[in-house]
């Protein structure tokens, strides 16, 4: 149970990353690591159901209905990841802009193709909607 969480915030981690990283999204990053879905679930169960169990001291349950050990784990690594390496893209910006901008870049084109990889099905709708969105 416990590596289930530490993998969850791991992908947080890379969320966080990405977060920090021009051109590149939290959210391709966890369609990527598999858990977007996971993580829309978890976001629209807060709500008024959820607020009444917390109002209600039902913290078990309200920890249940939200998915909340995911939630946290997911958001710890995306906080220690975006604290860790603002300081360290800083320092990279000043002195290997360059580099750095073309580790961006590269990482924006794995992310078109890993998106692209989902896409079971292509068609005219499709291809337009993923240039628009590339």
């Amino acid at each position: 149970m416990l590596k289930q969480y530490i993998i969850i915030a791991i992908k947080g981690m890379a969320m966080g990353v990405a977060n920090v990283i021009p051109g590149v999204s939290g959210g391709t990053i966890a369609l990527i690591t598999g858990i977007f879905e996971r993580l829309i679930d978890a976001i629209k169960s807060f709500d008024l159901k959820a607020v009444k169990l917390l109002f209600k001291g039902e913290f078990k349950a309200f920890a249940e209905y939200t998915d909340l050990a995911f939630i946290v784990s997911l958001f710890i690594g995306v906080g220690v990841a975006i604290i860790g390496i603002a300081k360290l893209f800083e320092y990279l910006f000043e002195f290997y802009p360059v580099y750095l901008w073309s580790f961006f870049f590269g990482l924006i084109l794995a992310s078109i193709y890993f998106v692209g990889r989902t896409i079971d099905k292509w068609n005219l709708g499709v291809i337009i909607s993923f240039t628009i969105g590339a």
